[in-house]
């Protein structure tokens, strides 16, 4: 279990609370159980002392003598020493030597039960057996009292176990909301600041739900109502004189349907990235995808330097990530060519070139272009590689040496 978790902190409160308790009642118990000793210390010598000077009196009718004194003869010691408790086997240092001697030496011999301390005279051809009713104070509220005290603390245990217990549902539906699952609901009828929070939390996400839902719908409104007009556009083009006019509406139209294309890229990542289909990828097969997205017919621009190989990712998501990577490299290639190595579940897209006039962290956001004068990008590439393998929890580095960058895709599980 989790030592920062709150229900390990309060079972460990538990338990030491229990233990405290048990610990007290066991000291109290003793404390009673050696007053008790001690009272019966005192009653033993007082009574041994009174037996003994009744027996050396000698008098006619010893049983009469000694009921006045409160003790009772018994008659047939044999059938009750089964139930007594012998004591004082050992004579404590309080005892008188006399007396020592004598337990020491068998001759006499104490015992107990709950209500009377028994004294046996061990004589050389008969015993007599002696009983002295003994009063001592049991306080009967101490095991009461303990019992009282555990009940209520399981109670108040097991209470807050109760309470505390839908923190977890909320922290499993807070994962699952983090996931990307957006169909949660944590609403609680209780009243308690546990159930306060979770009624807060499924307000936020209804309202987050809502926004996502109308950024898709509007996303989606703009890609459609432009997708019209920019066909209407393209066919108009196409059926003009070649001319400088012409070159620049077609030229216009090409990058109003690149925008559009990548802004769709970055609708579906944001509202599905999160329910990914995890498959095996084979780098090769998904490459050879990418020329066809990208018309290239020059096998020799795309070149890999390492043996492909194959990774456990979303492959249609993990393509895109790819065909954004080589078309970047492309476009700012020197030599017009890419190369492309794996190794271990690490992908590299290499190309020659002049180095970022940014910083990595400032191209990879969105509208970021590598070279501010590049007309042919709209800075979303990098941005949706980063959101796609962030949903994949793998990662995107970069690094220039000799003349080279080098992107790298780290965090794939390989498949051999």
């Amino acid at each position: 279990m989790n030592r920062h978790s709150l229900f390990f902190k309060l079972n460990l409160f538990f338990l030491f609370t229990v233990t405290a308790l048990i610990a007290f009642f066991v000291m109290t118990i003793r404390e009673f159980e050696a007053q008790e000793l001690h009272l019966i210390e005192k009653k033993v010598l007082h009574d041994e002392a009174e037996i003994r000077k009744i027996i050396l009196e000698e008098v006619s009718d010893p049983e009469k003598r000694f009921r006045a004194k409160g003790y009772k003869l018994i008659e047939y010691p044999e059938m009750i020493k089964p139930q007594l408790k012998q004591i004082f086997k050992h004579p404590p240092g309080s005892f008188p030597l006399i007396v020592s001697e004598r337990i020491l030496d068998g001759r006499l011999k104490i015992y107990r039960d709950s209500d009377n301390l028994y004294f046996e005279l061990v004589g050389p051809n008969h015993s007599t057996m002696i009983a002295s009713p003994m009063d001592v104070y049991r306080p009967k509220w101490i095991p009461l009292l303990f019992g009282s005290m555990m009940a209520i603390l399981i109670l108040l245990y097991w209470t807050m176990l109760r309470s505390l217990k839908p923190l977890k549902t909320l922290a499993e539906q807070i994962r699952r909301f983090g996931e990307g699952n957006m169909n949660i609901s944590t609403k609680s009828e209780k009243k308690d600041e546990i159930a306060f929070v979770a009624n807060q939390f499924d307000a936020a996400a209804r309202k987050i739900r809502a926004m996502k839902e109308a950024r898709t719908l509007f996303m989606r409104n703009i890609m459609h109502e432009l997708k019209t007009p920019i066909t209407k556009g393209k066919l108009s083009v196409a059926l003009m004189e070649k001319s400088d006019e012409e070159q620049v509406l077609r030229r216009a139209f090409e990058r109003m349907e690149q925008l559009i294309q990548e802004m769709a890229e970055v609708e579906m990542i944001t509202s599905q990235s999160l329910d990914l289909e995890f498959g095996t990828c084979d780098l090769k097969t998904m490459v050879n995808d990418v020329s066809t997205l990208l018309f290239i017919e020059n096998d020799r621009r795309i070149k890999f330097v390492c043996h492909p190989c194959k990774v456990e990712a979303d492959c249609k998501l993990l393509t895109i990530v790819i065909k954004n990577l080589i078309d970047n490299g492309l476009k700012y290639s020197s030599d017009n060519s890419v190369d492309i190595c794996c190794k271990d579940g690490t992908i590299e897209v290499i190309n020659d070139g002049e180095p970022l006039p940014k910083s990595f962290e400032e191209i990879i956001e969105p509208f970021a272009k590598g070279e501010p004068n590049h007309e042919e990008s709209f800075g979303l590439g990098l941005y949706i590689v980063k959101s796609i393998l962030d949903a994949h929890g793998a990662e995107l580095s970069y690094r220039y040496e000799n003349g080279r960058h080098i992107f790298s895709i780290t965090g794939l599980k390989p498949v051999r």
